[in-house]
């Protein structure tokens, strides 16, 4: 029952987690205290506010906020504030002298149980020292904090919160990360971008169906995942108050895979990542077809008496406008020119499959060759850099030959990063690409626009022309080529009396083992168009 005769206050207590263990610092020790010197002292308690686990280096407190917000309410008529200590209020002195001054407009006095101090000269300024002290020991807490984890970091502990990828674990009683679960996702995201084949952005799109989520199981904001991809602890490095050790946990990814990330994103930054922004929905086949001019066909919709009609066009060409519906059903008529029939794909399949097998060795030696290269063209700008640090060669000599080996050890780290490995999942990637290769029109009609117009230049790399009554192609990629150059030579090869299967293959395909390497190549191209969610 409410006691008009005492004075209201109103009670804070909080604790950090650190603190909770300590003698006298839980919330309900702290809680005991204040109310016994609030009975003690003749105040009636209006209010409690109890903060957890937050810590005083700053004012933006859940509680706090709403400590001052019903102080500031003349109707509460509180009168004081209780505290365990000083520096449950706050740790900054500036923090506490505005907290201070904003309560002194109210009328509102702050008592501590541990801290005693009157409101005259000697014991305002007994409290500034209490607050001050109080600021000293926050001070001296965080330089400490500071230099645990700075001296952790030059032992190679990286000991904040874990990365994606990772987890905050303790090996021999210390501190460090270690790779978690969703580790291989990371792995993967590295090496598809390396490999330079499909947008960056594409691939967290891809890998959203493998387990690439938030805690909440949400898809990777882009700000999110483009922090991930460009973080070294990956490679194994902590970077932080402006130093750089290596780590003593396991990296996830080597460095030349990392570099070799970074020049992906540098020089892509300055491509236009909207190759589509322009792209009308209802005109897939715009800018990809041209005329014997090499006027680019575009598309509009014209009014009619009674409504609008779609159609395609060659602007300043005469009589070249063609019906929307009628134009898509000649080009789908002419991406059937493609297809392969069942028994064609199988037997392409299975000669590619066994020829790519005995290739693997080769490709070892090749893999051998490229990283000696890559080796010399690092060691290669480690030289440079010395002779400009001796004056040898100036800036501009550095700045453009230094150039050139990035472009050298982009271009190589691309081609040893897309030399096929053992665990190469060919027979994935034909599942997802076997129905295009089947029935490319259907599957055409049913994409997306981003999606169509993908496929359409992954099979003609250079478009195609219209003269208005067929069209032509200049250049189709390879893998729709093998029908009339690839399976004929199987079906030549007629096995003899014993004879097998994989004998006759190889007069197929093992005697053009490149060629069948640009196959695999595309069919994994097309795979990761059609896996790819828009």
């Amino acid at each position: 029952m409410e006691n008009p005769s005492l004075k209201k206050a109103v009670i804070y207590c909080r604790v950090s987690t650190k603190e909770q263990v300590d003698e006298g610092g839980s919330l309900a020790t702290q809680e005991r205290i204040c109310k016994d010197y609030a009975i003690k002292n003749g105040f009636q308690i209006s209010e409690i506010f109890i903060e957890q686990g937050e810590s005083a280096k700053n004012a933006d407190r859940t509680e706090l906020k709403k400590l001052l917000s019903y102080c500031a309410n003349k109707k509460n008529g509180v009168t004081a504030i209780i505290a365990y200590k000083i520096d449950r209020i706050a740790r900054n002195i500036d923090d506490y002298r505005q907290i201070r001054l904003l309560l002194k407009q109210y009328k509102i006095e702050i008592k501590s149980t541990t801290e005693y101090f009157e409101d005259n000269p000697a014991g305002r300024f007994m409290e500034n020292i209490i607050a001050n002290v109080a600021q000293f020991d926050n001070d001296v807490r965080t330089e400490r904090s500071i230099n645990g984890s700075r001296d952790a970091m030059r032992e190679g502990r990286y000991v904040w919160g874990a990365p994606y990828g990772y987890s905050n674990e303790k090996v021999a009683g210390k501190s460090t990360i270690l790779p978690n679960e969703k580790a291989p996702l990371i792995r993967k995201i590295f090496e598809e971008i390396g490999r330079d084949e499909i947008a960056v952005d594409a691939v967290r799109k891809l890998l959203f169906k493998e387990g690439l989520t938030t805690k909440t199981g949400k898809k990777f904001t882009k700000s999110h995942y483009y922090r991930l991809i460009n973080n070294p602890v990956y490679a194994g490095w902590i970077v932080k108050f402006g130093e750089r050790h290596k780590g003593t946990f396991e990296a996830l990814i080597s460095q030349q895979l990392f570099d070799q990330v970074q020049r992906i994103l540098k020089r892509r930054s300055h491509r236009s990542n909207g190759i589509y922004r322009n792209e009308h929905p209802d005109f897939p086949l715009r800018r990809f077809v041209f005329h014997p001019t090499g006027k680019k066909i575009t598309g509009a919709w014209s009014q009619g008496r009674h409504s609008k009609y779609a159609y395609y066009r060659f602007i300043g060409v005469e009589n070249s406008n063609y019906q929307k519906e009628w134009m898509e059903s000649e080009y789908l008529s002419f991406l059937d020119q493609y297809v392969f029939d069942r028994n064609q794909l199988a037997t392409f399949k299975k000669s590619l499959s066994n020829a790519l097998d005995g290739a693997l060795k080769e490709q070892y030696k090749i893999a051998a060759k490229l990283k000696t290269y890559i080796s010399e063209l690092e060691e290669r700008q480690t030289t440079l850099i010395d002779k400009n640090v001796k004056g040898i060669i100036n800036d501009t000599v550095l700045r453009r030959q230094l150039e050139d080996i990035e472009v050298k050890l982009s271009s190589t780290t691309s081609e040893l990063l897309r030399l096929p490995e053992r665990d190469t999942n060919l027979e994935e990637a034909f599942a997802f690409a076997e129905e295009y290769l089947e029935n490319p029109s259907y599957v055409w009609s049913q994409a997306s626009l981003e999606k169509r117009i993908k496929l359409q230049w992954f099979e003609f790399p250079k478009g195609i022309t219209f003269d208005g009554k067929r069209f032509r192609t200049i250049e189709v990629a390879s893998i729709f080529k093998a029908k009339e150059l690839f399976l004929p030579r199987l079906s030549l090869t007629v096995p003899s009396k014993g004879q097998n299967y994989e004998q006759d293959n190889k007069s197929g395909c093992e005697n053009d083992i490149v060629e069948c390497q640009q196959y695999a190549e595309e069919i994994k191209r097309l795979s990761n168009i059609l896996k790819n969610t828009d």
